[in-house]
This record gives structure tokens, C-alpha cells and sequence, in this order.
């Protein structure tokens, strides 16, 4: 899949570096080592996994955030090939000592270093490695955020990174957003990594507001396979160079626009995980409205979503919306057997209570044997709605899993 064009020079304030430092096992030595070096006082954000299994590096990154009243980073560090999760003390001490040699390198605290880690859970990483590897390491001429991106993936099949331009005041305002993600992939948040930046003066309080947002309805509204990963972390860094007044309030009317592009980048970096979800041929979009709450239809979203049964028969072509009907009671939530309406693209399939008289099974399959598939459910309850996002499960999946330590 081909990304846009992000022209190189969007954030030239930000250095980055890349390297193959042998970490992650690829055939073509593809770099798996990133350092983002920021301004001094760039302020910070981020949103993290929910797995009590989580990694020594978000921790790390949960602890630099609650550390001052405003957090601030100097640097972004992130590998692949090795998730340093389940690792006790030692990944710890790894997270430490690396962390440190950066704070010294930068002349600044070790609470300004954040860092990221992705790839295989439970072994050790070797914190001599990736220092040595950092020796080694020089800032491109310009920010190359396509190669930024591209060293962060793991089963990843092409590069994640968009960007958007808007303004604050007369200022012009430029957001660059990379992400990996593929499988592994479940809300609270899922497996994957995201990092996003803007030259906007805005605090880190009103960042970490801004994400929380954005984060509900994109990365928290993807699923591949229902697994939360160790180590998802996103984080959202404004370096501040920006030259109109600071915005120090979430509701500030100067936001507006920047909230809109924030939230739209957000939302396709979601989508072009599920994209390149792990064997997937097809995007599905699910849509539950007449729901009691935003929750109840977002639980209930989900649970056709993450549902084997319903993603193995869209892979298959297969409209068998019995599959629908017995993820929505799965599901705990209240609906109304006598009310609810599915759709297939389309093609009403129930009224009622039972199948819809005028229901075509052809038309149903045509829709799914498009690319992009579209399920509406109405549980006939209440007037909610939300709205999240999946991809089929294929005999690929069960492929790239299971050789995955190969």
C-alpha cells in the first residue's frame, strides 16, 4: 500500500534518526531503531495500554507523565523486534539505563525521556545494544517520517505516517502522525504504537485532553483479533514553536480546528492498522445505533466485532447473519429481539423479529465480496450510536502467527 507523500520538511524543528541495530530479525535489515530528538521543553501526552502485563517502557512513559503538573520531553526513543514485557527487574533496569545515557546526551532530565518498545514478549533486550546503536546514529538533514515510521513496524506489510495543516490564530499549524500496528490489535488501547506531533504552543494538560478524545473514537475503536497488547502507547508531542498565543484550555474556540485535524489523523492512522490487519482482505466498518448508552453500543459493536464466527464468514463471502443475531446477545447489552434491523451495506436482512420478507441474500453477498464491507445494527433500544472498525480472519492470520518467532 502506498502512503501519501509527507514532505520532509513538516517539523524540520524535530531530529530523527534510524539505524539496524539487529534487534528485530529481518531478512533485508530493515532499521528497527528510532530516536526522535525534541526541542527543549516540547510539551507531551499519551494514552496507554490497560493490560496489567504492560511493558518497562510504559511504565516508564506513565511515570514521566504524572512526575510534574506539566510534563515536558526531550526525546523519543523507540525498538522493535523485542516488546522488553514480562521481563521483571532487568527490563526495568534496561528502560533505566538507556533512558539515563540519553539524558545525558541531551543534557536534560531522565523524566524527558520516553521510550518504546514492540516485538516479541518476555525476552530480555540488551540495553548495551541499543546504546551502542545509539552512538552510531545521526539526525537526517530533514525530518524523513516515512523512515521514521517504517522502523518502528514488526509484522507491519507497509508504513503508517500521515500528516495534516491547519492554523491556530494566523498561524499555520502542522500535525505529522506514524503508527504501527497489524495484529495484536484489541481496544484498551491494542497492539500498536503511535506518535504524533504538531508545532502548536499548547500545554501538556490540554494535550493529554485532546488525546484522551481523539483516542475514544480511533485507536479505541479498532480491533484485529480482541488481544491488548503489553505496549500500546501514544503519545502526542507539541514542541511549541508555534507563533500564536498559548492555549492552555481544552476549551479554547482557537482549538477547533486543530481538534478536527487531530482527531481525522488519528482516526486514519486506525484504519490503516485494521488495513494491514494480519491476513486481512477486507476492512468492515460496524455501525450500532437504537443503543441505551454510547458504551452499551459500542460493547455491543465490538462484540460482532471480535466475533470469529461473524469475521470468518465475511472472509468466506458468506452472508450468514445468524452470526450477527448471536453476537449481539453475546454481547450482555439490551436490545430489543422484536426491533433490531441489521443491514449488510445496503440490504436490510431482519424486521420484526425475524428475516425480512423483502431480504436478498444475493444482493447481501455481492456487498460482501467488496473490499470494504459496511454492518449496521439497530437494537431498537434507545437513540446511541458508535461506530468501530475490524477486518476479516483469514487462513493468513493463523500463517503469520504462528511462524511469527520464526
Amino acid at each position: 500500500m502506498k502512503q501519501k507523500n509527507i514532505r520532509n520538511h513538516l517539523l524540520k524543528d524535530i531530529k530523527i534518526s534510524t539505524i539496524y541495530s539487529g534487534i528485530k530479525k529481518t531478512r533485508n535489515n530493515e532499521d528497527d531503531l528510532l530516536l526522535i530528538e525534541l526541542k527543549k521543553k516540547s510539551a507531551i501526552a499519551g494514552v496507554f495500554t490497560q493490560s496489567l502485563t504492560s511493558s518497562a517502557s510504559v511504565n516508564q512513559c506513565k511515570k514521566n507523565l504524572t512526575k510534574y503538573k506539566e510534563p515536558i520531553a526531550r526525546a523519543i526513543l523507540v525498538n522493535s523486534g523485542n516488546a522488553n514485557a514480562f521481563t521483571g527487574k532487568l527490563g526495568e533496569e534496561t528502560v533505566f539505563k538507556i533512558s539515563k545515557y540519553l539524558s545525558l546526551k541531551f543534557n536534560c532530565s531522565i523524566n524527558q525521556i520516553y521510550t518504546a518498545s514492540t516485538g516479541v514478549i518476555g525476552e530480555q533486550l540488551d540495553p548495551d545494544v541499543v546504546i551502542k546503536n545509539i552512538k552510531s546514529m545521526s539526525p537526517l538533514k530533514n525530518p524523513d517520517w516515512v523512515k521514521a515510521a517504517t522502523a518502528i513496524k514488526t509484522t507491519d506489510t507497509f508504513t503508517k505516517v500521515t500528516k495534516r495543516v491547519c492554523k491556530i490564530d494566523d498561524s499555520e499549524i502542522e500535525i505529522v502522525g506514524i503508527a504501527k500496528g497489524s495484529g495484536m490489535i484489541a481496544p484498551n488501547m491494542s497492539t500498536m504504537l503511535g506518535f504524533i506531533f504538531t508545532n502548536a504552543n499548547i500545554s501538556s494538560n490540554t494535550l493529554q485532553k485532546l488525546i484522551i478524545a481523539s483516542n475514544e473514537l480511533s485507536f479505541n475503536s479498532i480491533t484485529v483479533d480482541s488481544d491488548t497488547s503489553t505496549s500500546d502507547t501514544v503519545l502526542l508531542v507539541a514542541t511549541r514553536k508555534a507563533k500564536h498565543k498559548p492555549v492552555n484550555n481544552f476549551n479554547d474556540t482557537r482549538l477547533i480546528e486543530f481538534k478536527e485535524n487531530l482527531f481525522s489523523l488519528m482516526l486514519e492512522l486506525a484504519k490503516l492498522i485494521i488495513k494491514d490487519g494480519e491476513g486481512a482482505s477486507k476492512f468492515i466498518t460496524i455501525k450500532v445505533t437504537g443503543a441505551k448508552s454510547k458504551k452499551s453500543a459500542k460493547k455491543i459493536a465490538f462484540s460482532i466485532a471480535n466475533s470469529p464466527l461473524v469475521k470468518t464468514a465475511i472472509a468466506g463471502e458468506d452472508a450468514n447473519w445468524g452470526r450477527i443475531i448471536m453476537a449481539i446477545g453475546k454481547s450482555g447489552q439490551p436490545a430489543n429481539r422484536d426491533k433490531i434491523k441489521i443491514y449488510i451495506g445496503n440490504e436490510q436482512v431482519t424486521k420484526n423479529g425475524m428475516v425480512y420478507e423483502n431480504y436478498s441474500e444475493l444482493k447481501a453477498t455481492e456487498h460482501l465480496k467488496q473490499a470494504n464491507i459496511f454492518l449496521e445494527i439497530d437494537v431498537g433500544i434507545g437513540k446511541s450510536s458508535a461506530t468501530v472498525y475490524t477486518c476479516d480472519l483469514t487462513h493468513k492470520y493463523i500463517d503469520i502467527n504462528a511462524d511469527y518467532r520464526s
